[in-house]
């Protein structure tokens, strides 16, 4: 799952973030922290880049962040300048050339709720306002958006290109979306109910208003394409995002991964499975995790209480003494005594031990703070 740090993370009701990687760019990447109460951001070296004078700061996307000033979010360059003022009360990070960004509203259980909202350009010109209770960040030219408790799709001019349907659906990933056919609620219903929430994409649940997960009893998973036809017919229990040619499913209790035609190819034999990423997938057997390649064989001894997917060559993973971080081969490289570690960035990791975020290299010297 992606964090944002400085920031309220982007769950917003009936949405995951299912936002993926920031921007991958030959530029040096850019890591925002945070000294004292203000944020500024540093280099994969530690140094610092951007002086620290903004309230809040979120990852560079598609060149632009979000930054806040003065109690409003805009968007900054690579040199820390306002490129887009700040004057939102919430935004999204820029997709597919696009910014959600809202005026008005509040944080919500959920994440944010009320207000007006619409999608802007990179000049922060209003390039698209759509009357729907809801929408999401666009993905490969499409975004969710919802009505009375059903969800559809609308293209870059706002067009409704599938139609308001789907109870759950998931964002568009090579060119692929799952979809739930399960009992079609009723607004009220779902909120009286508390059916209606998020999807956690990464970690492939569903998640009440009061953060619990969601059993669907009936109902079954498929996959449609951007005309809205079913490519993949409703035979899972649970379906996740195609990610590097594989979604992750759910068949029984059981899962395993099907590719984009809809066969099976690696066996419905373990009992949880995330996405592939970097060539290997997160898999529990019993009580521990371990990663599989693309045959599914197991490239290392299952021992992890918990572990999140490879990028830019590490893992996090949690033993019983703690977080830390493995390479490809499984070989502990940052030693597992942190509380919390997330996702490396840029080659950093940011790990929590008590109250104190370090930022690490790959290493593990501490690179922020700076002494």
């Amino acid at each position: 799952m992606k964090y944002t740090y400085g920031m309220t993370c982007h769950l917003v009701l009936l949405i995951n973030l299912l936002g993926g990687q920031a921007n991958k760019s030959k530029a040096v990447k850019l890591i925002p922290v945070q000294k004292g109460s203000e944020w500024g951001y540093i280099d994969a070296s530690g140094r610092q880049s951007i002086a620290a004078r903004f309230e809040g700061a979120d990852y560079f996307s598609e060149g632009l962040a979000a930054a806040k000033s003065g109690s409003r979010w805009g968007f900054i360059d690579r040199t820390g300048r306002f490129v887009i003022e700040p004057q939102y009360d919430f935004v999204h990070p820029f997709k597919d050339g696009l910014a959600l960004v809202w005026v008005g509203g509040e944080q919500g259980k959920a994440g944010w709720i009320g207000g007006e909202y619409h999608y802007i350009d990179k000049t922060g010109r209003v390039a698209l306002k759509i009357d729907f209770d809801l929408a999401d960040d666009f993905s490969e030219g499409m975004a969710r958006v919802w009505h009375e408790g059903l969800c559809g799709y609308v293209n870059k001019k706002g067009e409704l290109v599938i139609e308001l349907r789907y109870k759950f659906a998931g964002v568009f990933s090579q060119g692929l979306a799952s979809f739930w056919s399960g009992e079609v609620y009723t607004a009220d219903e779902l909120i009286e109910q508390e059916i209606a929430a998020y999807y956690d994409e990464y970690d492939s649940i569903f998640i009440s208003y009061d953060g619990e997960e969601i059993e669907f009893p009936e109902g079954k998973f498929g996959y449609i394409d951007k005309t809205g036809e079913v490519k993949i017919f409703q035979d899972f229990d649970f379906a996740g995002a195609f990610s590097e040619g594989l979604a992750n499913v759910r068949i029984g209790s059981k899962w395993g991964y099907i590719n984009k035609d809809g066969e099976i190819v690696i066996d419905v034999a373990f009992d949880e499975a995330l996405p592939f990423s970097g060539d290997l997938a997160p898999v529990r057997i019993g009580e521990y995790w371990c990663y599989i390649d693309k045959n599914g064989k197991q490239v290392m001894e299952a021992q992890y209480l918990a572990c999140g997917p490879y990028v830019d060559g590490f893992a996090r993973v949690r033993t019983d003494r703690g977080w830390g971080y493995i390479d490809r081969k499984g070989r502990l490289v940052i030693k597992d005594d942190y509380d919390w570690a997330d996702d490396a960035y840029a080659g950093v990791m940011r790990v929590r031990r008590g109250g104190e975020w370090l930022y690490l290299n790959a290493r593990g010297k501490v690179i922020w703070p700076s002494k």
